[in-house]
Parts: C-alpha cells; sequence; structure tokens
C-alpha cells in the first residue's frame, strides 16, 4: 500500500495539479482552478468514504487491482489525449489549445 501511494504521489497524482493550473484561459485561470481543485477534493474525500465499505465487502487484491487498472486507463489518456506543455509559456499553450 505505501508503494502504491509513494508510486501515485511521484507520478500520475502529480498531473492533476498541472493541469488545473494550465487548463483555463488567463481571464477565468483564478475561477477555472478554484473549481477544479474543489472538484478533486470532493472527489477524493468520496473515495476516502467509499474505501472502508469496498474494502470490507470485497476481496483487498481485487480493489487494489481495480484501482491500478484506473491508474493504467489514466495513463493511456494523458499519453494520448494531453499535450505536452513542457518549455511553453501559458499563452502560447492557450493559441494551441484554442479550436
Amino acid at each position: 500500500m505505501i508503494t502504491f501511494i509513494a508510486s501515485h504521489a511521484i507520478g500520475s497524482g502529480t498531473i492533476i495539479w498541472v493541469f488545473i493550473s494550465e487548463i483555463f484561459p488567463n481571464s477565468v485561470r483564478a475561477k477555472g482552478q478554484s473549481l477544479g481543485s474543489f472538484t478533486h477534493w470532493i472527489f477524493a474525500a468520496g473515495l476516502t468514504l467509499f474505501f472502508p465499505i469496498a474494502i470490507s465487502s470485497f476481496d483487498a487484491g481485487f480493489i487494489f487491482g481495480f484501482f491500478a487498472f484506473m491508474m493504467v486507463l489514466q495513463l493511456i489518456w494523458c499519453v494520448f489525449m494531453m499535450k505536452e506543455t513542457k518549455g511553453k509559456t501559458l499563452e502560447t499553450i492557450a493559441r494551441e489549445m484554442q479550436i
């Protein structure tokens, strides 16, 4: 469990915070980041409340296997759907993301 938490914290767990800070245009960035952070923490709290119920109802290996599978789906989505933003200014990212 500690390995899972550590790998999530230094890997895909950080993606959401970078994504939230870069996805919104400058004109609404503060409100967008607030909404994104709020949504993230609500779902994190829900997961924390759901986990004890799930672990008492299902085998622990199944639960952690499910979470691992979901992380693989997240990785696939991030690799193929999210644009690389490393070394780019927020203005450049905004221009590239306009439809």
